[in-house]
């Protein structure tokens, strides 16, 4: 009897692909955060989302546009529009001639990234999402490497809880093959050694890179880590006009799907800030509740000038 118990647990179990992407780089003094995103998606539901996202795609007149679409590439293009200038970057040229030719701009990109963030509110859908933040300018001492392995290894844990009876395949955004064999050393470090987790059952070994371009969802991870980090700079610089879509973004779609503890807690869970740090915690989680208070009594409406 036990072991047909045992077999019916591993039919049942699941499988997830947690893609999992990068905001803000730590030696980028433009950037006040260094972010890490993880989506899990249930597997037999892949095929579908990117179907989904494909339409969302054809939908806007946005199918024969051979070039990805990224959180930053909406702000760059907005500037761009709205002073009749030509973009230096030549894919964002590319991307901002399409557009033109369509008789369109940048509204479109805004309205593809919330058709697609949306999906994550589909009942039919799976989700999962699981967000680390740094903020740089309190950790002026640490090595870039050791902030690396601190996400990492919140990321590692976090699944872990989160996907016990299950299978995980983690798969990253494609980067430069230093960086690739730190992360993969990193990964591997703690899959293998364990740290106050002592066995990493659910998690598959060996850590996966994919191009983001032929990726759906990576691409929708790059929307979900840009939202979170416009979110933050937002509360940083206490500019929430500047910031408006980000934060309506987050609070929409993306914090619905972050991880809960089982006292249905989100902080420390699906969303932590690394290294722990209470006193960042207490700030960052009274300015968000702060937003969701604001949103509540007063809903941010679009703004047909943003």
């Amino acid at each position: 009897m036990k072991n047909i118990d045992l077999f019916e647990n591993e039919i049942n179990m699941k499988t997830y692909i947690c893609f999992n992407d990068e905001s803000g780089s730590w030696n980028d003094e433009r950037t006040n955060f260094y972010i890490r995103a993880s989506l899990l998606v249930d597997t037999t539901q892949l095929k579908d989302i990117e179907n989904d996202i494909i339409s969302i795609r054809e939908s806007l007149q946005l199918g024969n546009l051979n070039e990805e679409i990224k959180w930053q590439d909406l702000w760059r293009l907005r500037n761009c529009f709205k002073q009749n200038k030509d973009p230096s970057d030549k894919r964002l040229k590319s991307i901002y001639s399409f557009l033109k030719k369509l008789g369109g701009d940048y509204h479109q990109l805004i309205e593809y990234c919330d058709r697609v963030l949306s999906l994550l509110n589909e009942s039919k859908y799976d989700f999962k999402i699981i967000l680390t933040f740094t903020e740089k300018s309190k950790y002026p001492n640490h090595k870039e490497k050791d902030i690396y392995k601190f996400h990492i290894q919140d990321h590692l844990e976090r699944i872990q809880m989160q996907c016990s009876n299950s299978i995980v395949i983690v798969v990253y955004d494609s980067i430069d093959d230093n960086k690739k064999k730190l992360f993969k050393a990193i990964h591997n470090e703690i899959i293998t050694n364990g740290d106050f987790i002592k066995e990493y059952n659910s998690i598959y070994e060996s850590l996966l890179f994919d191009d983001s371009y032929d990726n759906k969802l990576l691409q929708m991870m790059d929307f979900i880590a840009g939202t979170f980090a416009g979110t933050l700079t937002s509360i940083k610089k206490q500019d929430s006009n500047n910031y408006q879509k980000a934060v309506e973004f987050f609070c929409n779609y993306i914090y619905p799907k972050l991880c809960k503890d089982k006292k249905n807690e989100i902080w420390g869970s699906g969303l932590k800030e690394t290294p722990g740090n209470n006193n960042i915690r207490e700030n960052y989680r009274k300015k968000m509740d702060s937003i969701f208070s604001q949103r509540g009594k007063d809903e941010i409406k679009d703004d047909f000038h943003f």
